[in-house]
């Protein structure tokens, strides 16, 4: 029985297997579940709204610690102070690349597609939903 430290026959050490490629596979399988689910029975999908708020919620919640975690075990895996300095400064540049990219993706989009035009809202109409968004 062959195991992941056997060496191969040419006398290279076998390939240890990435579990995480069934994570990206689940979670493919389970974006492509939802809109089929949306999509052929839709009163059954706006039932399940109490699931994916509290799911939205839970990643809402992780995020700062994981980037916390992530940023810290990355400063104290660099054994030079100089390095840390050079990644902070490319990590910045890189925030504020992509910030601008998404702002100016949004703009463009938001300039060709005009959401919601056509909603003919009143102010009377926003003030309830307001209020209603800060009763919840």
């Amino acid at each position: 029985m062959a195991t992941t430290t056997d060496v191969l026959p040419a006398g290279k050490p076998a390939k240890k297997k990435d579990r995480t490629h069934y994570l990206y596979v689940a979670v493919i399988v389970a974006v492509a579940l939802g809109i089929a689910v949306g999509l052929l029975f839709p009163d059954f999908a706006k039932q399940l709204k109490p699931l994916g708020t509290g799911f939205v919620g839970l990643i809402k919640m992780m995020i700062a610690p994981v980037i916390f975690c992530t940023i810290v075990l990355g400063i104290g895996s660099v054994r030079k102070a100089s390095q840390v300095g050079k990644v902070g400064g490319i990590a910045l540049v890189y925030f504020l690349t992509m910030s601008t990219l998404a702002l100016g993706i949004g703009l463009v989009v938001g300039n060709i597609i005009h959401p919601g035009q056509g909603l003919h809202i009143t102010p009377d109409v926003a003030e309830k939903a307001a209020s209603a968004a800060t009763a919840d």
